[in-house]
């Protein structure tokens, strides 16, 4: 297949939820007039969202909606998109899929359609060189509080216990996604990194994401999208005081940090069984071609 010159490099940066996907997309944000300025072009939630910009729809492709029936032309559309840009960095979870359903359950099997949302995606965005993927896995348990604390901020206020047997630790199975995402065509390097390492290969990721483009980029130095503390769980669940509290004004009345220790769900022989399968899982990743994991 021959390749136009000026066809850019494209980076698809996919998550996963609850991984420091958004820390990450913010961190980025800070330096895109810099990184416009070296011919890298960056596409984050806050320019995919609303308004009929996510890329299903410039591209009118039918993933979670009704295709108009008139088809744009792709190539002006990557034109609008990319400019004249020699890398194009596109960082958006919800690509593949939400996190939670609208009942306030971990959508299980994560991801179900990856597969087939990218299979769609990547002939139309990069038809010539396809892309390049990055995506970040998280020990199971952490994976689950977290995602906890994002369902009580959405407003499902369950108890624990009713949440963990909804969702077993046995069923967030990194394994799967990544074969998945690994299976589609069109994909060519797969760049994968733990949650736990996060800020340890950030300038990895930078690298990964951005290429060899001299423009130094630092983590920001707080979360953006804390998690729920311990003390915040127990005030909107109401078994400290009887009186409940809106998740929103628990988060920010008790922040998790040092005063308030971050919330967890799980026993410790729990937390000792997902880290086992957690590492069973980041070995067999390690071992798949064409899949990088970062390290520290």
């Amino acid at each position: 297949m021959s390749v136009t010159p000026s066809a850019p490099t494209v980076v698809l940066h996919l998550g996963a939820h609850k991984t420091a996907t958004t820390h990450l997309q913010h961190s980025l944000i800070a330096q895109r007039i810099p990184l416009w300025q070296r011919g890298i072009r960056t596409m984050m939630p806050p320019h995919l969202r609303g308004g009929g910009q996510s890329l299903e729809a410039l591209f009118d492709l039918p993933i979670k909606r009704v295709v108009t029936g008139h088809a744009p032309d792709p190539a002006r559309v990557r034109d609008k998109l990319v400019g004249r840009a020699r890398r194009f960095v596109v960082s958006e979870e919800n690509f593949l899929g939400v996190l939670q359903t609208r009942q306030g359950r971990v959508r299980l099997p994560l991801y179900p359609r990856a597969r087939e949302r990218l299979g769609m995606l990547i002939p139309v965005l990069s038809p010539e060189r396809g892309v390049d993927l990055c995506f970040a896995i998280r020990d199971p348990a952490g994976f689950l509080n977290s995602a906890y604390g994002q369902v009580m901020m959405g407003g499902h206020v369950i108890a624990p216990d009713q949440f963990k047997a909804q969702q077993p630790l046995g069923a967030v199975d990194w394994v799967d996604v990544i074969t998945r995402l690994r299976a589609v065509p069109g994909v060519n390097r797969l760049t994968i990194w733990r949650y736990e390492d996060y800020l340890s290969v950030f300038d990895q990721i930078c690298h990964r994401l951005l290429g060899d483009c001299d423009i130094p980029v630092a983590p920001l130095p707080q979360a953006i999208h804390g998690g729920l503390s311990r003390t915040a769980v127990a005030r909107v669940l109401g078994t400290e005081t009887g009186r409940k509290v809106n998740p929103v004004e628990a988060r920010q009345t008790w922040p998790a940090g040092p005063d308030h220790p971050p919330f967890n769900a799980f026993t410790a022989e729990e937390l000792a069984l997902s880290r086992e399968f957690y590492t069973a899982q980041v070995d067999q990743i390690s071992a798949m071609d064409g899949v990088d994991l970062l390290r520290p």
